[in-house]
């Protein structure tokens, strides 16, 4: 019984390891793979290995808009949740009002 059990939790950790993963190595199998490569058929390894795409990424100035944008966005996002997370921890630490637990809750479940 013990071993059934444990053969069907290993079975599922393994089946949602593989479901998790598969998009990354996917994402990563393409980027060795030609254009032609791509758009040609499936195939689980990349048959002409190319690191053209990671050169063109990084020396092409027209992907450099792009990289300022995810900076920007990124520091924007990082302040605004600064100056909203700061006040709204130290409300809910130090004062006990209508609905705080209810609300602590949603927020905490909402972050999972």
């Amino acid at each position: 019984m013990h071993e059934d059990r444990f053969h069907k939790r290993t079975i599922f950790l393994v089946a949602y390891l593989l479901f998790a993963i598969l998009p990354i190595y996917w994402m990563v199998n393409m980027s060795f793979k030609t254009n032609d490569e791509i758009l040609a058929s499936f195939s689980l390894l990349p048959q002409q290995f190319t690191w053209a795409n990671y050169a063109k990424i990084f020396t092409d100035e027209s992907w450099y808009s792009g990289y300022i944008n995810s900076l920007v966005y990124v520091a924007i996002n990082m302040v605004v949740t600064l100056v909203v997370a700061l006040p709204a921890a130290y409300a809910f630490s130090r004062y006990s009002f209508l609905g705080d637990k209810h609300l602590f809750f949603w927020l905490l479940t909402n972050r999972m």
